[in-house]
């Protein structure tokens, strides 16, 4: 407890502010995929590209890299007259950009970044990639595409 100098008033406590938590984009995809496996109706499809669930030493992504990894690209996939792209974030993600980073033995190497790698997706030919925060977000957005899924509410 603070006490208070002789003539003067005690010092208030700081207020505590309460916020709802922020979940892990982990949590976040754990849910998504849930709510695919039992909402996705055929003759859709969908997957994961789980290239970030897991932190890979530099030896792992050298070996996954030289058989087509690729970096930037959405983390869930659907199939259904066309291919869609689903982003997840937590709230106040933002999606990565191209930069310059470093080998492990200082030589430069381009990173590619999400917002670049969208760009070259949708000239590819997919038909559109949403980011989202929630599975709400995610089944709304499914929903926008005209992709068949369960009744749900």
């Amino acid at each position: 407890m603070t006490e208070a100098l002789p003539g003067l008033p005690a010092p208030k406590p700081p207020r505590l502010k309460l916020t709802a938590p922020v979940p892990v984009e982990r949590d976040i995809h754990q849910a998504c995929a849930s709510a695919l496996n039992k909402l996705l109706l055929p003759p859709a499809f969908w997957f994961t590209y789980p290239a970030g669930a897991s932190q890979l030493s530099p030896a792992q992504f050298a070996r996954h890299a030289a058989v087509g990894l690729k970096r930037g690209l959405p983390d869930i996939w659907v199939l259904h007259h066309g291919c869609y792209g689903i982003e997840l974030k937590r709230p106040g993600g933002k999606l990565s950009k191209t930069r310059i980073g470093r080998t492990a033995r200082g030589a430069p190497r381009l990173l590619a970044g999400q917002v670049e790698v969208f760009g070259l997706l949708l000239a590819a030919g997919m038909k559109d990639i949403a980011i989202c925060h929630s599975v709400e977000e995610m089944l709304l957005t499914l929903q926008r595409w005209q992709i068949p899924l369960r009744r749900f509410q």
